[in-house]
């Protein structure tokens, strides 16, 4: 398999990813490893403390530790000065 090959089979199987933290994850571990190739603008750069406080935040909603709202949800509680 050519290199050609090779990067359009791995585009195509990122592509079926669809659990956002896993994409986050390897977008990481991408920008780390290759940071050449994947610099974007410096405003745009996530530190790593600021994607363990990412995870760490999904695992507590997986968890039940903490709710997040809908656009919708929080329209309403800011409209009715959040009031459940």
């Amino acid at each position: 398999m050519n290199s050609a090959a090779i990067k359009l089979d791995m585009l195509e199987r990122l592509a079926s990813v669809k659990d956002d933290t896993l994409i986050k994850r390897m977008a990481a571990v991408l920008r780390k490893t290759f940071p050449e190739v994947m610099a974007g603008d410096a405003d745009d750069d996530i530190t790593d403390e600021e994607y363990a406080a990412f995870d760490e935040a999904i695992a507590k909603h997986e968890r039940g530790e903490v709710k997040f709202h809908t656009e919708e949800e929080s329209l309403r509680l800011a409209r009715t000065g959040y009031k459940e």
